[in-house]
């Protein structure tokens, strides 16, 4: 039996200043927060619904600037006071705040994540415990889990390990539970100890995602006697005040929260007492709405006028940009189909050498360049790999291309590039082709609607190189949409890589033991020296936001944090 609870160094005490930084996301990589590992639950995650079109945060671009804190000036951070409050800008309506729909389009995330709580948090890749003071490894498929005996929501509803239950059960019933492969049940042992029952030994990566890190946990009570679809009474720092369907919803500050200021996470404290969400559908009504003062942070500036918020620009005065690598990854693939001319490893390399990913994102216009084999934005993406020596990525070599090309069995054919008509795809095979063309490799571009290039991309027969949109959610989920053989000639492994030493490597770095930095690094290693794929570029996602922000805070599924945020008070 391993038993493993919630302890808090003395590090975690200090400043809430220093604690808030943590968040910010600069060029270098974010500081853990300091609290113990839950060990053996390494979890990434997987949810790669929840990450579609969203904005990360991981890598700052190299001409931008986060926020950083004046620590000569009053704010939120060194003080006791809030700021008052702050309007973000959405595109969608939320729609149900009910937690059964905790996995649905991003404006509802947004919203949700300040007023509902789940056991732990997946953070900095680790489980942090929130409602959970820790767990307790009973067996291989029985896990405890105790409560904190004194969680209270705003209604005064104490939170036991029977609401848990329901909690659970409500989403694993309503169907929209996700990752949930191996959890068989959930009872209540005594009044503050949940027990899990699992199908089958926990040892995957994201196995214990969902359970105990996407699912709120609220009062049964609550839920039966309110309306949880408009008006849910939940754990979290913040209630909700006010919801108008199709205008706004409205959060304040919940003056009873239940954590106490030891416990307390920086993620979890309320520096604003109110926090507007406002509906605005066209992204053009964003810019008049942040020039007015209506909302001060919107992800949703048309691309054009960006500049109208940086310095010099009409917008300029009382707000600033940023801008950040997305969560997309595009990717150009060789079709390793045995009949494929790609399936030459020279061909491969000459191919990759021979691309300039800086001059495709310049083509393409909200990009930025890919640096390795993977999206920075994953925890367990390694900016070493940046570096490495045989890293096509990170350089442009038309003469290592064409001496590649010579030991290939390329003899002038012309491939077959298949992409999205898409402008951004479009731009980026023009590019492929013309560079290509200047190491002596000919190639012909089939530009096709998205629903016809997932059909054709199936069929070996009708390309050579492929471009695409990598997922997975994490980086080992996103390699494995690209080597696992046991997806061969899918959606998935649609560049028919049928490499033993390959999936033996995803074998082992898909494991709780076996995700490790050595064993990634080796991974990646591999794939670059067979040549598998080659990452183009990242998404570029601004934002614009009011001066008065002094630092920002993220979740790792890239979700602002507006109420701990820091903000200037004077």
């Amino acid at each position: 039996m391993k038993c493993y609870s919630k302890k808090v160094c003395e590090k975690c005490l200090c400043s809430e200043m220093a604690i808030l930084n943590r968040t910010l996301l600069f060029k270098k990589k974010r500081r853990r927060i300091h609290m113990k590992k839950l060990h053996k639950v390494l979890g990434i995650t997987l949810t790669a619904a929840m990450l579609a079109g969203s904005m990360s945060v991981s890598v700052m671009a190299e001409d931008n600037a986060a926020p950083q804190v004046d620590t000569t000036r009053k704010s939120t951070a060194n003080s006791d006071e809030r700021y008052d409050k702050i309007c973000i800008g959405l595109v969608s309506d939320p729609k149900d705040l009910a937690p059964e729909n905790t996995g649905g389009d991003n404006s509802l995330l947004y919203v949700n994540y300040n007023f509902y709580e789940t056991l732990f948090d997946y953070r900095d890749n680790d489980y942090v415990p929130i409602l959970a003071k820790g767990y307790t490894e009973v067996d291989d498929l029985h896990w405890q889990v105790e409560l904190y005996d004194y969680i209270k929501d705003p209604d005064g509803n104490n939170i036991t390990a029977d609401d848990v239950v329901f909690s659970i059960n409500t989403l694993v019933d309503s169907g929209k539970a996700l990752k949930y492969d191996k959890f068989e049940s959930v009872k209540a042992v005594d009044d503050y100890t949940v027990e899990f029952t699992w199908t089958s030994p926990v040892d995957g990566i994201g196995d214990l995602e969902w359970p105990w890190c996407r699912t709120p946990i609220f009062s049964q009570k609550a839920y039966e006697e309110g309306n949880f679809h408009e008006a849910p009474v939940a754990t979290g720092p913040y209630k909700v005040a006010e919801y108008t369907v199709g205008s706004k919803v409205v959060l304040e500050a919940n003056d009873d929260y239940w954590q106490t200021d030891e416990l307390r996470d920086p993620e979890h404290k309320a520096n604003v007492q109110t926090i507007e969400y406002d509906i605005i559908a066209e992204t053009s009504q964003h810019v008049i709405a942040l020039s007015t003062g209506q909302i001060q942070y919107s992800e949703y500036v048309p691309s054009e006028n960006i500049a109208d918020f940086e310095e010099g620009g009409q917008y300029a005065d009382g707000n600033d940009v940023y801008v950040t690598q997305g969560s997309g990854l595009r990717v150009l693939m060789g079709n390793n189909a045995e009949e494929s001319l790609m399936s030459d490893v020279n061909l491969r390399k000459a191919v990759y050498y021979g691309i300039d990913n800086e001059a495709i994102a310049t083509v393409a216009g909200t990009v930025l360049p890919a640096k390795a084999l993977g999206t920075p934005f994953f925890p367990d993406y390694n900016t070493d790999w940046e570096t490495a020596d045989n890293n096509y990525m990170a350089v442009y070599d038309p003469e290592k291309a064409q001496e590649y090309l010579s030991q290939s069995n390329y003899n002038g054919e012309t491939l077959t590039i298949l992409g999205s008509s898409n402008e951004i795809d479009k731009n980026m095979m023009t590019m492929i082709q013309t560079l290509l063309l200047n190491i002596g490799i000919n190639v012909e571009i089939n530009a096709e609607d998205e629903a016809l290039v997932q059909t054709d991309s199936l069929d070996p027969t009708k390309w050579d190189l492929l471009i695409t949109n990598a997922g997975g959610g994490c980086q080992i989920g996103e390699w494995n949409r690209f080597t696992n053989y046991n997806e061969f000639g899918t959606d998935y492994n649609m560049a028919y890589i049928h490499d033993d030493t390959l999936q033996d490597y995803l074998t082992t770095c898909t494991t709780l033991d076996g995700h490790t930095t050595e064993n990634m690094n080796a991974m990646h290693d591999y794939i670059l020296e067979n040549g598998y794929y080659c990452a183009l570029s990242t998404n570029a996602m601004s934002a614009v936001y009011n001066s008065d922000f002094a630092s920002l805070v993220y979740r790792e599924n890239e979700f602002l944090r507006a109420g701990a945020c820091d903000y200037y008070l004077d």
